[in-house]
């Protein structure tokens, strides 16, 4: 079965398709075809492609499908239903919440410089821990929360100013 896809980022259309073969998966745009061994338990789905495992977490809710990798987190949205969504989650500078949990550590504060995949904070959700992790280099401007308290799923829990931004806009 194949799907064709129309993923907007940062204002742009990427159009692509995604097909589920077996234990596989292939996502294809343009001339490009990336092809990964696919496993899901739950909510969470094992990708292996040239060698690298990658583990993301997937949830539904009435906005849409959100999953977290490696420190993201996604809102996919149905056509027709991104108004209510819109920049709900793809912001690059706000770090959101993977799944209900609670917070364990907040290494973050504000006026951290951070550097592309240095922990932000981690959370905890179904007695698994989730490294929030900073998705480019920048300073944090705001963190939401501490040791301790609970989160929605898609949550804020970390705005940064990406550091491309510094030299360019207050």
């Amino acid at each position: 079965m194949s799907r064709q896809l129309v993923i907007r980022w940062s204002g742009k259309a990427i159009e692509a398709s995604l097909s589920f073969r077996g234990g596989g998966v292939r996502l294809k745009r343009d001339a490009v075809t990336i092809e990964a061994d696919y496993q899901r338990n739950g909510a969470v789905i094992m990708l292996t492609t040239g060698g690298a495992a990658h583990r993301a977490v997937v949830a539904k809710d009435a906005r849409g499908l959100w999953i977290s990798c490696r420190g993201r987190t996604w809102l996919l949205v149905p056509e027709g239903r991104e108004g209510a969504a819109r920049g709900a989650a793809d912001a690059p500078d706000e770090i959101r919440a993977p799944m209900t949990g609670r917070v364990v550590s907040v290494v973050a504060g504000v006026g951290m410089e951070a550097k592309e995949g240095d922990l932000l904070l981690t959370i905890e959700a179904m007695k698994m821990e989730f490294r929030l992790i900073a998705p480019e280099d920048g300073t944090v401007l705001e963190v939401i929360g501490a040791e301790g308290d609970r989160v929605e799923l898609g949550q804020l829990l970390v705005r940064m100013k990406p550091a491309a931004a510094a030299g360019g806009k207050s």
